[in-house]
């Protein structure tokens, strides 16, 4: 029926466990499933204790983001659902104690693995540590769930990048080296000796992505009759509707790199390149939606690539320039910016503040650095699971779901980010020396 949603009545009385709910994934994940998915018996968030901070403070804080502030206006008893445990994921049972651990083997139906370390400078040892072993540990727990449906995991369409050639299909890719081995040279080995003997990890760009690479064969090896399902996005932009346009919570390299072209400062780009921008609402859309293709499946893995092979690098460069950068000092490329970092660095330090600016240049040209690597090298991934997928949908699960990248109007979308930003952000401390002297 036209008016029927497979996508509620597949959710009405689950229950269901979120690894990394204070990443981006994970935050705008559950605010969906909260605002939208009211059927939803209870939500399980696993939350770590910090340095900085204890369990308490964090749990107490965490709906003060603005992202859920919609929801709240239309689910009045969300906080009725939610069953926060403290653990973490390189915890063996996760850190769980013995209760929450019994209620999780007895009620959860489907796991969502969110989290991850995505530090793009990394140690290896730390990288497998909490990307391969991580995920194997979130993996334990899951598959003792006596009514677990499916296991979903959060990749990168990136996971090759480096290695193979220049196409990414739906599938688990080809990876030199033994995820199992890794695991056993993670925990025998130093920092140094595992970077001096896991020669494989060299051939990726970086530890991110060999140690993803990586994760995606260790759950593809599972022979433990258990529904797997892996969603990979690109770079986390942006949400282009939901629960507002352009909400986001952590910035990437690609979008603070682009965002500071109205300073003068410019990167080497492939015009062949896709850097695969994705909005962070239409990625959970697709993660959730994936969820109930997974529990049908009749494979037990499932790959869905959430891309569209367009627009390049520089249509997004071109487009972002268009209608931000006005400013005629551009002409001297990065020269206005960097004047003024070290100019107002001097301010603050002759009164006796610490000097900050030239040390935000100095990260900011290291991301750059970082940022080469992705927009050098073309990729094109294949979509038909998500693109069937979309296909099979009837209008009432589209509008619920809506994550064809297809529809998206990117030059209205890109457009809008900047702007947004000097809404929020009004201080611009590129905006001539008349900045400078308010200091």
């Amino acid at each position: 029926m036209e008016n029927s949603n497979r996508f509620l009545e597949y959710f009405q009385g689950k229950c269901i466990f979120i690894t990394g709910c204070t990443g981006c994934v994970g935050l705008a994940l559950l605010e969906k499933l909260l605002r939208s998915f009211p059927q939803v018996h209870k939500i399980v968030l696993l939350i770590r204790k910090k340095r900085s901070e204890n369990v308490s403070t964090r749990i107490l804080n965490y709906f003060d983001n603005p992202v859920f502030s919609v929801m709240k206006e239309v689910q009045k008893d969300y906080l009725e659902k939610i069953i926060w445990v403290e653990g973490d994921v390189v915890k063996p049972n996760l850190g769980l104690s013995a209760e929450n651990l019994n209620y999780i083997y007895n009620n959860v139906n489907v796991f969502y693995h969110c989290a991850a370390s995505v530090k793009f400078v990394e140690n290896l040892k730390n990288s497998i540590t909490s990307n391969i072993y991580g995920t194997e540990m979130v993996y334990n727990v899951a598959k003792n769930c006596k009514k677990l449906e499916c296991f979903m995991h959060v990749s990168t369409v990136f996971c090759n990048h480096g290695y193979s050639q220049s196409v990414l299909k739906e599938e688990i890719p080809e990876n030199p080296a033994n995820p199992d081995q890794l695991l056993e040279m993670a925990k025998s080995m130093s920092v140094n000796e595992l970077e001096e003997n896991c020669k494989e990890s060299k051939i990726f760009i970086n530890n991110y992505v060999f140690t993803k690479n990586a994760t995606e064969n260790l759950l593809g090896n599972k022979k433990d009759n258990i529904k797997i399902g892996i969603l990979r996005i690109g770079c986390v932009m942006e949400s282009y509707k939901e629960p507002y346009p352009s909400w986001l919570i952590n910035e990437n390299v690609f979008n603070v790199s682009l965002k500071n072209v109205v300073t003068g400062i410019v990167f080497k780009i492939n015009e062949k390149a896709t850097v695969y921008c994705t909005p962070i609402d239409l990625c959970v859309n697709a993660l959730i939606a994936s969820t109930y293709d997974t529990a049908h499946i009749t494979e037990n893995v499932k790959v869905y690539n959430v891309a569209i092979n367009r627009p390049t690098v520089k249509e997004i460069f071109k487009m972002f320039v268009k209608e931000n950068v006005q400013d005629p000092w551009l002409i001297f490329g990065s020269l206005k910016y960097r004047f003024l970092c070290h100019m107002k660095d001097l301010v603050l330090e002759m009164s006796g503040k610490r000097g900050i600016y030239v040390r935000e240049m100095e990260k900011m040209d290291y991301s750059i650095e970082i940022l080469q690597k992705f927009v050098l090298k073309e990729l094109y991934c294949h979509t038909e699971n998500l693109n069937e997928l979309w296909k099979g949908l009837n209008q009432s699960e589209r509008e619920l779901l809506f994550f064809n990248l297809n529809d998206i109007d990117f030059e209205k979308y890109v457009k809008s980010w900047f702007k947004l930003e000097k809404k929020y952000n009004p201080v611009d401390p590129t905006s001539t020396m008349l900045h400078l002297a308010k200091l």
